[in-house]
């Protein structure tokens, strides 16, 4: 029997893979985007610190590169970080007789900004925080200085711009991140339902997946065991019931005709003549 040529003797189903449907690309979103909230609630003070710490950096790296003469790289961050300093050449340290990235009271509150959530992290978050008026008293010392300076009233020192930039810079950290840690700490509560969304998350993919054994590395709370966390706090787990591997279909009947017909019609290897 001869095969019909640019015609697959195997089903649709079988030669085409079938689509993602639309509601499981969704709630693998949904389940990405849970992780990484979480994983922001974790480390988000690391984030803050390395954060100040690389601006620091840079700050600090300007000189050097321009002494070695990479000015390639010097002067983009240089003008990089005029975004946020005004970098005025008599308010700025020197070193090699190139000027930093920064004034000395805008690296002041950096670099004292980043000592302070360095020692914040270091503590395990549980740096105590200022109250309110404390934070706003160190506002003064830079406003009065930087202030009388702009109006031309009296000049500023390298030590006062330094002195009130980190009474500024170490106010802003002890009243601000010890705050964000206050209004980010998770309950048990806020727990058990983290637990839950993420076990619905979990049902909505296996119950669009094919039919097969659990996946190695399944979460606990997807084969129907409850976290102590979400039972104490009276939440009830759904349950995905896992079912046994299904065994493979045989070939249908025009896939087996077709390759019966395929080995009758095969040419034979040629063989020796024995007898020469």
């Amino acid at each position: 029997m001869a095969i019909d040529q640019g015609v697959s003797p195997l089903p649709q189903s079988l030669a085409r893979p079938a689509p993602v449907p639309r509601r499981r690309r969704s709630a693998r979103l949904n389940a990405l985007i849970e992780g990484l909230g979480s994983w922001l609630l974790r480390y988000w003070a690391y984030g803050v610190t390395a954060l100040l710490g690389s601006i620091v950096l840079l700050a600090v790296s300007v000189p050097f590169l321009f002494y070695f003469g990479l000015d390639t790289l010097a002067r983009p961050i240089y003008f990089a970080l005029h975004l946020i300093c005004a970098q005025i050449p008599s308010h700025s340290f020197y070193i090699f007789g190139h000027p930093l990235g920064m004034c000395e009271r805008n690296f002041s509150i950096y670099a004292s900004m980043f000592v302070g959530s360095l020692l914040f992290v270091l503590s395990k978050r549980r740096l105590p925080g200022i109250p309110w008026w404390l934070w706003a008293l160190t506002l003064v010392p830079i406003a009065l200085d930087g202030f009388t300076q702009m109006f031309g009233w009296r000049e500023s020192t390298p030590l006062l711009r330094v002195l009130t930039g980190t009474i500024f810079g170490l106010g802003n950290v002890l009243f601000v991140l010890p705050l964000i840690e206050r209004n980010l700490v998770v309950t048990p509560e806020m727990n058990a339902a983290l637990q839950l969304r993420r076990a619905l998350a979990y049902q909505s993919l296996t119950s669009l997946a094919p039919v097969g054994p659990d996946p190695v590395g399944a979460p606990a709370w997807a084969n129907g065991q409850i976290p102590a966390q979400t039972a104490a706090a009276g939440q009830a787990l759904p349950t995905v019931a896992s079912s046994p591997a299904s065994e493979p279909a045989a070939p249908s009947a025009s896939v087996r005709q077709a390759r019966d017909s395929s080995r009758s019609t095969a040419p034979l290897p040629p063989q020796e003549d024995m007898s020469r």
